[in-house]
């Protein structure tokens, strides 16, 4: 079995959203689909991070700490403070996301469907084709 890439991760979110496939349809029905299409995107957006630093910086790369690495991308190597802010709100909007408490209702599709978009986007702006350090 391969490694989920940051890609693969969105294209199965991508699947819970719209409720197509196998997955989808079966977590649509039990209605378990939005925590677990958030799941999805904040692994994307964390596979995202670990490419650009295995690119750019190895050393960043190998910490275990993914906060760590998020906190870097303000650095001189980073892609900027607007990205790590992005980053930083992405990330931690989908953590809670994924987070059952019983007092908060699931995300919907619609706000789903922003930080999928949102994070194609964060993802396309860490590429090194894209890279700009303007902040």
């Amino acid at each position: 079995m391969t490694a989920p890439t940051p890609e693969r991760c969105l294209a199965a979110a991508d699947q819970l959203l719209r409720g197509a496939g196998v997955l989808g349809a079966a977590a649509v029905t039990a209605g378990w689909w939005p925590r677990a299409c958030a799941c999805l995107i904040r692994l994307a957006l964390e596979g995202g991070i670990d490419a650009y630093w295995r690119r750019v910086k190895p050393s960043v790369a190998a910490c275990r700490q993914g906060r760590a690495k998020q906190l870097m991308l303000r650095s001189r190597l980073g892609p900027g403070g607007e990205t790590a802010r992005r980053v930083a709100f992405a990330w931690s909007t989908l953590s809670a996301a994924a987070h059952h408490h019983c007092y908060e209702l699931a995300p919907t599709a619609a706000e789903l469907q922003r930080l999928h978009t949102e994070v194609s986007a964060l993802l396309a702006r860490l590429e090194p084709a894209n890279r700009s350090h303007a902040n």
